[in-house]
């Protein structure tokens, strides 16, 4: 068995790749929604030297013989957190416990060291009824549990009647705020608020015991990644809670969809900066993204989220909401 990367330009070798991914997630996951070739694609090349991007991407594809067995996908932040790897793995269901995660973790390793990576971090996603294999495999290789959340999804529309309560709730906690919103690209007078909320969200949400420092966020990062979502044929619509007395956005939310499936909605970071947590604003702004997106987005199913279990207000917010658990996501981490 050999691990060998994937060059994105390479059609073949990169809808091996993606073959074997889509496999391993919908054999966990039947529901979800498959990943795209398209949008695998469009964050290597997004992720290659050339394009002096925020972090490096590199796709690796186990092969025994002529097949593909296993493929892997490694993140090296360039900005920050340059002692961190971030890795992800997946097995075809009918190549598992043959040594193909082991021999890619292996190479993962290897890579991390000659980039002078000390720590690596992956995720694990364990559905109602998980095996329990993937925790088993992780152990068994020196990686530990830094953090757990519970995944959850909401079904759309959420009821009216209940939606409108939420919403009167919160302004009448909030009335120092006013909410804007975007879709797709953040005004260019919001960009550099927009960039500062970046940098708070990668330290002030629970991170449990991983060793994560501050990102560094501007108005070209934020661009950037505006950018890789429209070239993965995503969408976003971006809720954000503005303070009156300073002009200050202080709270948001961003649900994202791809423009090809829109029944399934994730919604990926949710922040109200701690100065101003007690107004109801993660409620307002969650609120005003589901309108936005239900108006603009009626093909939109079902969102889904991620809540460390410690963060108990995020947890009453998406219950109150509507959101029911659906299984365990977590993440892990090991010396190189």
């Amino acid at each position: 068995m050999e691990v060998l990367e994937v060059d994105p330009h390479d059609a073949d070798a990169l809808a091996a790749w993606s073959a074997v991914h889509r496999a391993a997630l919908l054999a966990a996951r039947p529901d979800d929604v498959p990943v795209p070739l398209e949008e695998v694609r469009a964050q290597a090349l997004a992720g290659r030297p050339e394009r002096e991007p925020s972090e490096l991407v590199h796709l690796l594809a186990a092969r025994d013989g002529d097949r593909v067995v296993a493929a892997a996908r490694l993140e090296l932040p360039l900005r920050d957190n340059r002692h961190l790897g971030c890795a992800e793995a997946w097995v075809a269901p009918d190549a598992r416990r043959r040594g193909a995660g082991t021999r890619v973790l292996a190479d993962v390793r290897e890579r991390c060291r000659a980039a002078g990576r000390s720590l690596l971090m992956t995720e694990l996603d364990e559905p109602p009824g998980d095996d329990g294999a993937g925790r088993a495999f992780l152990e068994h290789h020196g990686f530990r549990c830094e953090l757990s959340e519970v995944r959850r999804e909401l079904a759309l529309p959420v009821p009216e009647e209940r939606l409108s309560a939420l919403e009167q709730e919160a302004r009448g906690r909030s009335a120092g705020y006013e909410v804007v919103t975007w879709r797709d690209r953040c005004p260019d007078d919001l960009v550099e608020a927009r960039a500062a909320l970046g940098v708070a969200m990668s330290t002030d949400v629970p991170l449990g015991g991983l060793d994560y420092g501050e990102e560094v966020w501007d108005a070209s990062r934020v661009r950037e990644r505006e950018g890789l979502l429209a070239e993965q044929g995503r969408s976003s619509v971006v809720a954000a809670a503005r303070h009156r007395a300073t002009g200050d956005l202080v709270a948001f939310t961003e649900l994202v969809v791809r423009r090809a499936a829109p029944d399934e909605v994730h919604q990926w970071e949710t922040l109200v900066l701690r100065a101003h947590r007690g107004c109801r604003l993660g409620l307002l702004v969650k609120a005003a993204a589901l309108r936005r997106l239900v108006a603009e987005v009626p093909g939109a199913r079902r969102v889904v989220t991620v809540n460390a279990t410690t963060n108990a207000p995020m947890v009453a917010v998406n219950e109150a909401l509507g959101f029911v658990p659906d299984g365990v996501v977590s993440t892990w981490q090991r010396t190189v």
